[in-house]
């Protein structure tokens, strides 16, 4: 997984614990530079995937949390996944 992955997942982990995004502490969760997360959000914001705030704080947009819950990994014994089985089984 590329590192401007591995920064929106960071992200997402992150959004979800109510917890701000600032570099330093995605810096702390990929394992990277902060010159190298920097320029890893100016690219997730060229791609319309992540907005940076007027206090210099990156955010996720709407897509970019699509994006990131989409390369979340599929679980094979999540309940979606059960009942697909048990509707084809069923045909």
């Amino acid at each position: 997984m590329n590192f401007d992955a591995n920064v929106l997942r960071a992200m997402l982990r992150m959004a979800r614990r109510r917890v701000e995004a600032e570099v330093d502490a995605v810096c702390l969760r990929v394992g990277g530079e902060a010159r190298d997360v920097r320029r890893s959000l100016r690219r997730l914001q060229a791609a319309g995937l992540v907005e940076i705030r007027a206090d210099r704080t990156p955010r996720l947009t709407m897509a970019g949390f699509a994006v990131a819950v989409a390369m979340l990994p599929s679980h094979g014994g999540s309940r979606a996944s059960a009942a697909s089985q048990a509707s084809s089984r069923a045909a």
